[in-house]
Parts: structure tokens; C-alpha cells; sequence
């Protein structure tokens, strides 16, 4: 009875946020979560990416566009790849992630990267028409327009170049979700900024959003990797440390960050502790696709 009356209170808290369009910004979580994203996001969804990255057709030579590029878990292979008389254009929102990324660039001594400090759209406008090879994003679409990325994509792609697309589907990390919620239910007040995702529902979203005129699928799949947690801190500490709450964090009035996570922590291990099994399962697709 109690939750049914606390719902509406975070319904209505939640719409007043739409309304006024003052939306969370992920680049701080982003910026915090820098120096542990390697430890904890890319142990566990870097080797999935790798997977898609060794599909593409990368040759000697070739421009490559890594945006939303992070710490560099696609950049310094792609680097690689493409050698000396390639150039890879890494590009993201957070200062923290490309100064990680640009640090362990150093230790590799790869010195073809350039590194731009940009929200990808943006930077998409700046390039010439046709000057690419391919463009890589992984878990950065979220943040944009699918209409517009998809055009510049198709402006800005070579023809027989190519693009690689992962990202967390609509439906991920639903038990921890539904914990967060379970908390904001009981601290409606907390939120203070809307928070915007435009998380794909599947594979086959992938192929229909980009793959609608110059681009054609090699590749579209759904997949999954859970991230083992033991408790309800695991959970908290995977979630803050690999950026997976960026924006949601931010989205929270600041003074409250801390009772929100210790709640979350609370109501997990209550649930664990009654055996319900609490899943911190990333579920994501994956487009590669060819420009015709």
C-alpha cells in the first residue's frame, strides 16, 4: 500500500523534470569515474567490444573516427591496425576519459591518435564529406540523436567504408534499475535533473535507425555480460566506479548522492539476504554496417 502511494509522488516528480527540460549532464560522473573505468567497465564489456572491433574491415592507412572514445579501449588497437600511415580521430565529451586515454596512448608510444575533447555530434559537422574510412562508437549513441547521427554518418563515411555501433540495449541493467527506483520512490526529492537516454531496444532497432539508405548490415546482434556482484556495496561500487550511472548520479540533488547509494546498498542486500537473485547483467547490440 505504502509503495502504491509513493509512485505517484515519483510519477509526478519525474514529469515536473521533463517538463522543465533541465537535464543531468554525464560528462562529472564520466570525468570521476575515469581512473577506475578501465578496472571495472572495460574488464567486462571491453572484450565483448574487441570482439566486434576485429570483424571490421581495418586496413594500413585507414582514417578511423572513435567517438564517445573513452579510455581508449578502441583507439590504441584501432591504432594499431592502421599503423603509422593511418591516423585514428579519438574523440569524447570527457576531459577525464581522453586524459586517460591519452596518458596510456603515451605508454603504447602510439603516436597516431589525435585527440579531441568534443560532443560527437558536433564534432561529426566539423568533417569533410566522404573523408573517413569508419566510425566506431561504443557505449556513446545513447547520448545522441539517432537521426542526426545517422545522417552525418552516411555524409561523412567514404563509400565502402564502414561503421561499428555497441551499445546497452533498453532493457539492461533492469534489476539494478528497478533498485533505483525502489530508492526513489522513497526520496522522490532527490532528483533535480531529468536524465535522457536513447538506449536502442534491440539489434534490429540498430538496423533500422542507420542501415535505412546509404548504409547496408554485415552484422547485427544482441548480447549480454553480467558483472559479478556479491552485495548490494559490489553493486554501488561497480555502478559509481565504472560510469554505468553517469547521468544518473548527476541527475541527483548533490547532498543526497550519499543516502541514495547507501538505500540502494540497504535494499539489495535485504533482497540477496532472502535469496533474490540481483543481476547487474549488461544486455547490448551491436551493428557493423557498409556504406553503399
Amino acid at each position: 500500500m505504502k509503495s502504491a502511494l509513493k509512485l505517484p509522488k515519483l510519477l509526478y516528480r519525474t514529469a515536473i523534470l521533463k517538463l522543465s527540460h533541465n537535464n543531468s549532464d554525464p560528462v562529472t560522473d564520466y570525468d570521476n569515474a575515469a581512473a577506475s573505468y578501465d578496472e571495472y567497465y572495460s574488464k567486462y564489456l571491453g572484450k565483448r567490444a574487441l570482439e566486434m572491433l576485429e570483424k571490421l574491415p581495418i586496413k594500413p592507412g585507414d582514417c578511423i573516427l572513435d567517438l564517445a572514445c573513452g579510455t581508449g579501449v578502441f583507439s590504441h588497437p584501432l591504432a594499431e591496425q592502421v599503423g603509422e600511415s593511418g591516423t585514428i580521430v579519438a574523440v569524447d565529451i570527457s576531459p577525464g576519459m581522453l586524459q586517460q586515454n591519452r596518458e596510456k596512448a603515451m605508454i603504447k608510444n602510439l603516436s597516431n591518435i589525435n585527440f579531441v575533447e568534443s560532443d560527437a555530434l558536433s564534432f561529426l559537422q566539423r568533417v569533410s564529406s566522404n573523408s573517413v574510412d569508419g566510425v566506431v562508437c561504443a557505449w556513446g549513441i545513447c547520448y545522441m540523436n539517432h537521426e542526426q547521427l545517422r545522417q552525418e554518418l552516411e555524409r561523412v563515411v567514404k563509400p565502402g567504408g564502414f561503421i561499428g555501433l555497441i551499445e546497452n540495449r533498453a532493457c539492461t541493467l533492469k534489476d539494478v534499475s528497478d533498485l533505483f527506483t525502489k530508492v526513489l520512490m522513497d526520496y522522490p526529492e532527490a532528483i533535480e535533473k531529468n536524465m535522457v537516454l536513447h538506449l536502442p531496444k534491440d539489434h534490429k532497432y540498430l538496423v533500422k535507425a542507420f542501415c535505412k539508405n546509404r548504409f547496408k548490415a554485415l552484422e547485427a546482434l544482441d548480447d549480454f555480460v553480467v558483472v559479478p556482484c556479491k552485495n548490494g556495496n559490489e553493486i554501488v561500487d561497480y555502478m559509481v566506479k565504472s560510469g554505468a550511472s553517469a547521468g544518473f548520479i548527476n541527475a541527483l540533488e548533490a547532498s543526497m548522492v550519499n543516502t541514495v547509494l547507501q538505500k540502494l546498498i540497504e535494499y539489495a542486500n535485504e533482497g540477496m539476504s532472502r535469496g533474490r537473485k540481483i543481476l547487474v547483467k549488461h544486455e547490448f547490440s551491436i551493428l557493423i554496417g557498409e556504406k553503399i
